[in-house]
């Protein structure tokens, strides 16, 4: 390799194209309504998809992309107020819903007591973190820069 005088770095090469497991063509990313996902240039050929997994192709689902409370694949939605995510179990008897945190569902904490999801509430000494199912449940942890304080 030629080396340059002026102390510029050479270009740096190409990055590899992913390619499909089953047919070896290139794999290309999509971003889906349940989130980014690979999926085979051959289609409709070949109907390969894989997960995606920190801008790589995956066999194993990023775990952004599930439900929380029961592990089902969440979907991105857009209403009035904005973006936001839901369980595709809704059917299942799941509710729930994430925010939206610049295209990936928001990060969110399940009760130890009944595993639902907390919620973080204003009280009168400030915020804390509140069993969504109150008063079923009546749980609640300290808030420390807008996430629950966990002790077991």
């Amino acid at each position: 390799m030629p080396v340059d005088l002026l102390g510029d770095t050479p270009p740096a090469a190409p990055a590899r194209q992913p390619l499909c497991p089953v047919c070896r063509k290139p794999l290309r990313r999509i971003e889906g309504r349940m989130g980014p996902f690979w999926g085979c240039t051959g289609y409709p050929d070949c109907k390969t998809t894989l997960f995606d997994l920190d801008g790589k192709p995956s066999k194993v689902p990023d775990e952004r992309y599930r439900c929380p409370v029961c592990t089902r694949r969440l979907v991105r939605a857009q209403n009035a107020q904005g973006a936001y995510w839901y369980c595709t179990g809704y059917d299942k008897a799941c509710k729930t819903r994430l925010a939206d945190d610049n295209g990936v569902p928001a990060k969110a904490w399940r009760c130890p007591s009944c595993g639902q999801l907390l919620k973080r509430r204003r009280g009168r000494n400030g915020y804390f973190w509140g069993c969504s199912q109150y008063p079923e449940c009546r749980h609640t942890w300290p808030d420390k820069d807008g996430a629950p304080v966990i002790t077991s």
